[in-house]
């Protein structure tokens, strides 16, 4: 999975996450600059099997509408975050702090989680420490009325150089995506490595 971090605004940097491989993807990076700031050691998207992890997500709320329904309804985006023509999720950007980047490499947050929840199975992919990602206060978004891809969220309020500025004006942070649909998500595009980071 391409996760790529590059010089954004001034003094912020973006990211972006290619969830699902298409005929535009690139090989992996040979450019990256990441293995001059983590150990190589610790490049890797873990593949864990825990049936009991789906539990955490019964204590979260499930939103009305879909992701793309409760768009501007429920939460904004900082960018943009793209689907296909059924609605699944393709690819998020959104603004990265460097150093939070490196850590969620280092501590293999990244990872893939094979479990249960409504009594199926799902893989969960996490973008996010695991504190962020089962955090009670969070929401899910069904992609589609199938029911088959949900979005964890966290839901923010719009924040200028960590100040509130607007309370009432909710800004989603993706935290995780559950997927029942492996041939949308496949697991060894979800598992390889892709850390794309370009400083210059």
């Amino acid at each position: 999975m391409r996760i790529s971090c590059s010089p954004g605004f001034p003094g912020s940097m973006i990211g972006s996450i290619d969830l699902r491989p298409t005929k535009y993807n690139q090989p992996p990076s040979t450019t990256s600059q990441i293995s001059q700031h983590v150990d190589p050691e610790l490049i890797s998207i873990p593949y864990v099997t825990d049936p009991n992890f789906g539990s955490h997500f019964d204590a979260i709320k499930m939103m009305k509408g879909t992701y793309q329904e409760e768009f501007h309804q429920s939460y904004d985006v900082e960018f943009t975050i793209d689907v296909d023509q059924k609605g699944y999720i393709t690819q998020f950007e959104h603004t990265f702090q460097l150093e939070r980047y490196l850590d969620l490499i280092r501590t293999q947050s990244y990872r893939v989680i094979q479990t249960n929840w409504r009594g199926q199975s799902f893989h969960v992919m996490t973008y996010s420490y695991m504190e962020e990602v089962i955090n009670p206060s969070n929401v899910i978004f069904r992609c589609t009325n199938a029911e088959d891809v949900f979005v964890v969220a966290e839901l923010v309020p719009f924040r200028a150089g960590g100040v509130v500025e607007q309370a009432d004006n909710l800004y989603l942070h993706f935290r995780a995506l559950i997927s029942a649909r492996d041939d949308l998500y496949p697991i060894d595009y979800m598992c390889q490595p892709d850390f794309d980071l370009n400083l210059d």
